[in-house]
């Protein structure tokens, strides 16, 4: 198997497969409602619907650097607001969004060269921005953003559900 098939199937488990850390994300999302999506407890804590906003405001990021692009943050911003209307439609919209997101970095990957997987992206070190890394870095770095978010979310979830208890 290359470097860049363990890529794609490292994201893929994360996304919709069985990883070895838990449920994967399309599994953690598949009974989320607006309503649920949009919550967020007291203090400083993203939604939901947040989370889900910036994992694919970054996969997008991702994709677009391996294409070449300059790095910097996501076109749609770190963290894109959730629309001020927090309907079914606007969620399902979301949902596709992140669907549609991870899609176009597994078929960036697929059109990109191996070699092309230790190439360094951008000329200084900015942790925050991910830069000064292997594109193969940033790639197992992108899979390990959407873990640590998805954990998120799960535990949002039953924080959701169990607040009247």
């Amino acid at each position: 198997m290359s470097e860049v098939d363990e890529l794609i199937a490292d994201l893929e488990r994360g996304h919709a497969g069985t990883p070895w850390h838990g449920p994967s994300r399309a599994v953690v999302l598949a009974d989320v409602s607006a309503e649920e999506a949009a919550w967020a407890p007291p203090g400083s804590v993203h939604s939901i619907w947040e989370i889900v906003l910036h994992m694919t405001a970054w996969t997008n990021e991702v994709a677009r650097r391996l294409l070449g692009g300059v790095p910097d943050y996501p076109a749609a911003g770190d963290w894109p607001p959730v629309p001020t209307l927090a309907t079914e439609a606007e969620w399902a919209h979301a949902m596709a969004a992140l669907n549609d997101a991870h899609q176009d970095l597994i078929a960036t990957l697929r059109g990109i060269k191996s070699v092309s997987l230790a190439e360094l992206i951008g000329n200084i070190s900015d942790g925050q921005l991910g830069t000064r890394v292997s594109h193969a870095a940033m790639v197992r770095g992108i899979a390990q953003h959407d873990a640590y978010h998805t954990g998120q979310i799960a535990i949002l979830k039953k924080l959701f559900r169990n607040r009247l208890n």
